[in-house]
């Protein structure tokens, strides 16, 4: 627990700029004044575009999947516009292309099984797991986590998963945080317990919502979002457990390797650029930064 407690508390404090609020529509109020530019100011790089495959660049663009209700990653602000790291980086890694990324909101649930059905060219984004490399690649490009949100009223301020019999915890449908959870049904059961009881939702806004008005007594979702919550409204949430680092990765059908590794250099040269450091510095991410842009991790759904 001490090298998780290290790595939470580091989060925290990279995060410690952050405002607005955690809900899929709120005011994107983590970015800093005057960083609109970022994106806009990146530049084509014709070498790195010459990657781009023919019928990519042929349809003006690539599709990508997305669930916005991941702030400060992903999400949706006041005006209705998709942003936060996730989309903008895509965006800017696009322009180095010399072409447009278009998003397809979705829930996380489909996104997998969507991109290997190839309903679009990539996810944008999930955690990388071993088991989710077989018809896909991931270009890995931010430090993650999980961790559960509790309303600042539950006793406890601090469990491990075989103490949360007796509680009522939300998860989103798909993720690794649902196959756990079910286990950990299952081990209350057999040890006699409390019953745990737990609650899928399509994203993780609504379950957090759950929380706060206290139908659940706590959620399980992504490290960075957690800790947001948190940081906008500390008399509301507290986190009382976090997992080991995982990390999120942009996936790519494994059939398309020329459209992975064409986006893979055009994010190293937002890297090489400052591009990338500028975005993490804007979403208040510093500390969760990949700039290897590695392909595939080798982390085990739910180790």
């Amino acid at each position: 627990m001490k090298k998780v407690a290290i790595f939470a508390l580091t989060a925290m404090v990279g995060l410690i700029g952050l405002s607005g609020c955690a809900n899929p529509t709120d005011d994107d109020g983590g970015q800093q004044a005057g960083s609109g530019d970022i994106v806009a100011s990146v530049q084509k790089d014709d070498t790195i575009a010459a990657m781009l495959p023919k019928e990519i660049s042929d349809q003006g663009g690539f599709t990508a999947s997305i669930n916005a209700d991941v702030a400060p990653i992903k999400f949706i602000d006041s005006d209705g516009e998709i942003t936060g790291l996730n989309p903008e980086l895509l965006r800017a890694a696009a322009r180095v292309l010399g072409t447009e990324v278009k998003f397809q909101e979705g829930t996380f649930d489909a996104m997998v099984p969507g991109l290997e059905a190839k309903r679009y060219d990539a996810i944008a984004s999930v955690a990388d797991f071993v088991e989710r490399q077989k018809n896909i690649d991931f270009i890995d490009y931010l430090k993650n986590g999980t961790a559960v949100l509790a309303s600042s009223d539950l006793e406890q301020d601090e469990l491990t998963l075989d103490q949360l019999c007796g509680l009522n915890v939300g998860y989103s449908r798909g993720t690794s945080q649902q196959g756990n959870l079910e286990k950990a049904v299952e081990d209350c059961a057999a040890k006699g317990q409390p019953a745990l009881q737990i609650n899928g939702y399509q994203g993780a806004g609504p379950g957090i919502l759950s929380v706060k008005s206290g139908k659940a007594d706590a959620f399980w979702g992504d490290l960075p979002q957690m800790l947001y919550n948190v940081k906008k409204d500390p008399g509301l949430f507290k986190i009382i457990y976090t997992e080991q680092k995982s990390v999120l990765g942009i996936g790519i059908n494994k059939e398309d390797p020329e459209l992975r590794d064409a986006l893979q250099a055009a994010l190293l040269k937002l890297v090489e650029d400052g591009t990338y450091d500028a975005l993490l510095e804007k979403w208040a991410l510093e500390g969760f930064g990949i700039p290897s842009m590695n392909i595939n991790s080798d982390i085990k759904l739910g180790k």
